[in-house]
């Protein structure tokens, strides 16, 4: 309440208080000021915080990583996005580090089990099973699997141009075992004068890092819409698997003279298409 102010009549004494007068402050803040903190503040910051299941957390966390880096992450934006309390992340998970870890645990495996499935989807529709075969579903599929999780590309981008803990943990869990067998595939194929000479490391930037880029530089992608039309990803797999096959391969056009006959019918054997050596280990875990 007020103070009251008291008005003079003449008479000596002072008339009856008159209508109080407030001094209590008076709110200044622009209009506009409080409408652009309620717009900006997620809808679950007014209420009870939201469950989320520890999949989606980890999904979130992932392209967090992805499109901001491991040191520019912060679990408290994450909290935020994801509309939960500020410590909800870390009494999960723990440190960051090892919400990093589990996110590619979980994004890694879901992308090996997609790409095994398609390369037995692809060979079992081969009536003659050989190396060369398994190669060529293997690289298809890894493309079709990479062009539904980008993350998982950008974020080795990122992760590619420094050693540290979180790359030599993708070397030894995710890198070496999946392409430790198939760098025995190309050894095989290689003695067999079916490829040339092509190691794994080549084998997995020209697919990882090469075919598999319109995927993760989507806005790179985007400035060829111009020239090529807007893109295809089945189209662009399926051009992409056989331009490579293609430069690989040798054809009996590329061998010794007098060396056709033989050329022709050196295939290593493939076993019937089964779990990739990585989704085994990845289980295991």
């Amino acid at each position: 309440m007020g103070d009251f102010e008291t008005v003079d009549t003449g008479t000596g004494a002072p008339e009856a208080p008159a209508t109080p007068v407030d001094t209590a402050p008076v709110d200044t803040t622009p209009v506009d000021a409080v409408h652009t903190v309620e717009l900006q503040a997620p809808p679950e910051a007014r209420g009870r915080p939201r469950i989320r299941q520890d999949d989606e957390i980890l999904a979130a966390a992932l392209e967090a990583f992805a499109a901001q880096g491991y040191d520019a992450m912060s679990l408290r934006s994450l909290n935020a996005h994801l509309g939960l309390s500020h410590g909800t992340i870390s009494q999960r998970f723990g440190t960051k580090e090892r919400l990093y870890f589990a996110a590619i645990d979980l994004g890694f495996s879901r992308f090996i089990e997609d790409i095994d499935q398609r390369r037995r989807h692809l060979l079992a529709a081969i009536e003659i099973l050989d190396d060369l075969a398994d190669l060529r579903a293997t690289i298809r599929a890894f493309l079709g699997a990479a062009h539904l999780r980008p993350e998982l590309g950008r974020l080795m981008n990122q992760e590619g141009l420094h050693s540290t803990v979180r790359l030599q943990y993708f070397v030894d869990t995710i890198m070496l075992p999946l392409f430790g067998p198939i760098g025995e595939l190309l050894d095989r194929l290689r003695r067999t004068g079916r490829i040339r000479p092509v190691t794994a490391r080549g084998l997995f930037f020209l697919v990882g890092h090469g075919a598999e880029a319109p995927y993760t530089l989507t806005a790179m992608s985007e400035a060829f819409d111009a020239v090529d039309g807007p893109l295809d990803p089945e189209r662009h797999a399926d051009d992409m698997t056989d331009l490579i096959m293609r430069g690989i391969t040798l054809t009996d056009r590329d061998a010794p003279e007098g060396a056709t006959s033989a050329l022709r019918h050196r295939a290593g054997p493939t076993p019937p298409p089964g779990p990739t050596p990585l989704l085994d280990a990845l289980k295991r875990r």
